[in-house]
């Protein structure tokens, strides 16, 4: 099985430079798939700050109404983790109640550079349509080395 093929993949929001300001993506439309993984991608995070990732839903295609899903938490900066120069925090939700989906992340208390969010949908009822919203896709099959 090729993944490209049986996942929908969208950037669904892009670099934000240091601060402690929510960031919102856009919204996603659930309609023929069970499930999404939204990938919260992060650069430099300093220690003792808390970055909340979260998901909201709606029954509309609209930002007022959404409202926040349950049992999301947040992430505390450690030393370690302040010592990375790239990481990510994934929320993977599968079934959600409503048709709509956004994702939000909202670093506090310290800085966190935000380098974006990716939301791949999966177990669709239906093939994607080729991942039309990305700059290019490559699918390699048994590829000989260059």
């Amino acid at each position: 099985m090729n993944l490209l093929q049986n996942v929908k993949v969208d950037q669904v929001l892009g670099y934000y430079a240091a601060g402690t300001t929510k960031r919102t993506s856009d919204i996603i439309d659930m309609a023929n798939y069970d499930g999404v993984m939204f990938v919260f991608e992060l650069g430099t995070v300093l220690e003792n700050g808390t970055i909340d990732c979260f998901v909201e839903q709606n029954t509309a295609n609209a930002t007022s109404g959404m409202a926040r899903l349950a049992t999301t938490t947040v992430h505390t900066v450690t030393a370690a983790n302040a010592t990375a120069a790239k990481s990510a925090i994934v929320v993977d939700v599968f079934q959600p109640q409503k048709r709509y989906l956004q994702a939000n992340i909202t670093p506090a208390v310290a800085n966190a550079v935000i380098l974006g969010i990716t939301a791949i949908r999966y177990s669709g009822r239906v093939k994607p349509d080729a991942n039309a919203g990305l700059l290019k896709s490559t699918q390699l099959i048994s590829p000989a080395q260059a």
